[in-house]
């Protein structure tokens, strides 16, 4: 006769493709806590449970092979921490606009230190949410929760994960990077865009994204009076695009300087 556990575990790994030890203790609540673990190490040795790091499974389906099976990245990174939203190129990629896959998912987590890991040939980077957001206590602002096999995953919206690419270049893949996967969005939520500048409260981050937008206006239908606001708040002085780089022509209406190859997109193909 199967016990109470074994229908709770079978129930558990359906819904649960990837999930934390915290999780399964919840499910199994009623259980002691030693016999938890050895739940944990019997379906691990039995091929149905890979360990990604300490506290953090994924589920082998029924008839898959433990040692090739590939877990769904955006679900590890996704329950990375308990509130790991995907941000940066990892939501570029989960919204289907990034230019070029990378084996990286980043993750944004209020919590102060997360370790990288590995697992399956990716790494996973966890980055603290903008402090400005976390004293305002608007750290989720933008963030979507979208249904993933079955689970709920937290990922950041393509208007904020705009910004957020041009607030953080390194951690989107490079400016080439950026600029070629947002040409591919068809249409932003303007104002959603706007507000979450106003709430970053970045000059120099405004002025990058102005300058894009700017660039494609006629593709996002920007309308004038959004650039004007979005100007009103530039920086005041001017202001390399990318700090610690020499040289540049200054562009006037956003008091930046930028690189010649970002002007001239020279990673476009001549005509």
């Amino acid at each position: 006769m199967l016990s109470r556990s074994t229908f709770t575990n079978a129930w558990f790994f359906a819904r649960h493709p990837v999930f934390t030890t915290g999780e399964f203790a919840d499910a199994n609540e009623r259980t002691k806590r030693e016999s938890k673990h050895s739940l944990l190490a019997y379906n691990r040795r039995s091929g149905r449970l890979l360990n990604i790091r300490r506290g953090l499974y994924a589920v082998v389906p029924d008839g898959m092979d433990a040692e090739s099976y590939m877990v769904n990245p955006f679900l590890v990174a996704g329950r990375a921490t308990s509130d790991a939203v995907l941000a940066y190129h990892a939501a570029l990629q989960f919204h289907g606009y990034a230019y070029s896959h990378f084996n990286t998912m980043t993750y944004l987590t209020t919590q102060k230190e997360t370790k990288k890991f590995t697992f399956q040939g990716t790494a996973y980077i966890g980055v603290t949410q903008p402090k400005i957001l976390m004293r305002k206590d608007e750290h989720n602002f933008g963030v979507d929760v979208v249904d993933q096999l079955g689970m709920d995953l937290r990922v950041t919206c393509i208007e904020r994960t705009l910004v957020d690419c041009f607030d953080r270049i390194d951690l989107a893949g490079g400016i080439e990077e950026v600029w070629r996967s947002l040409q591919l969005v068809p249409y932003l939520r303007m104002q959603r865009v706007l507000d979450y500048l106003v709430l970053m409260d970045n000059a120099v981050t405004t002025a990058k994204v102005g300058l894009f937008l700017e660039t494609y206006k006629e593709h996002f239908r920007v309308k004038d009076e959004d650039l004007a606001f979005l100007r009103s708040r530039r920086p005041l002085h001017r202001c390399y695009m990318f700090p610690g780089e020499h040289g540049g022509k200054l562009v006037y209406d956003w008091n930046l300087i930028v690189p010649l190859a970002v002007l001239e997109r020279a990673w476009e193909e001549p005509l």
